[in-house]
């Protein structure tokens, strides 16, 4: 099955953007694992290596993303990430996960993580000692987890965003920044994600 970046949803890179990955797969293989998928599928990165194979890579000693929202916590210890959203995330901490990425900055993601107007959501801001509810607090995750791993599909944060902020066909048009504020919609983004890793839609 043959499909244009387009039509999946993915982010178009650059030619200078997608040169430099080329040039940096070869340094990446060497340090971390390297997952083949199909042409297909890595034609909507926009990024092929020297022998012209698409790959996805992961590069190593990335601090995760989930980590801006657990500082100290083991976020591999899924237990543990569990406890820490049961008990509330930090104000702070999901403050600090928005203001870090620019497609949250520009898309209110904070208010949608409350579920608040930005006028409810500027006097909740006046103290940020609280923690977020259950609730909130799993809406967070969705939006970390869903960047991390598109930034491991994608291969760089920059594709990872402009892929969240786009309509995706593989998702009946909706926007994936646009479906995480509830558990459904996470799992809806989270599936097209594998599926676009592997080839399978």
């Amino acid at each position: 099955m043959t499909a244009t970046a387009e039509s999946l949803g993915a982010p178009k890179a650059s030619p200078k953007a997608a040169k430099v990955k080329a040039d940096g797969v070869k340094a990446v293989a060497k340090a971390a694992p390297v997952k083949r998928v199909k042409k297909a599928v890595t034609q909507a990165t926009g990024v092929a290596s020297a022998q012209g194979q698409y790959v996805v890579t992961k590069a190593g000693g990335r601090q995760p993303i989930i980590a801006l929202l657990l500082p100290g916590t083991n976020t591999d210890d899924r237990m543990e990430v569990f406890r820490a959203t049961k008990t509330g995330f930090p104000l702070s901490s999901v403050v600090d996960l928005v203001e870090s990425v620019d497609a949250f900055k520009r898309n209110n993601v904070l208010s949608k993580i409350f579920g608040l107007s930005d006028r409810t959501l500027a006097r909740r801001m006046k103290n940020k000692d609280e923690s977020l509810s259950q609730e909130q607090s799993a809406r967070a995750l969705y939006y970390a987890e869903i960047l991390e791993k598109a930034q491991e599909v994608f291969g760089t944060r920059q594709l990872a965003e402009e892929w969240m902020i786009k309509p995706a066909l593989g998702l009946d048009g909706e926007t994936p920044i646009d479906l995480l504020s509830n558990p459904v919609g996470y799992e809806l983004v989270a599936d097209f994600l594998h599926r676009l890793e592997y080839g399978v839609y």
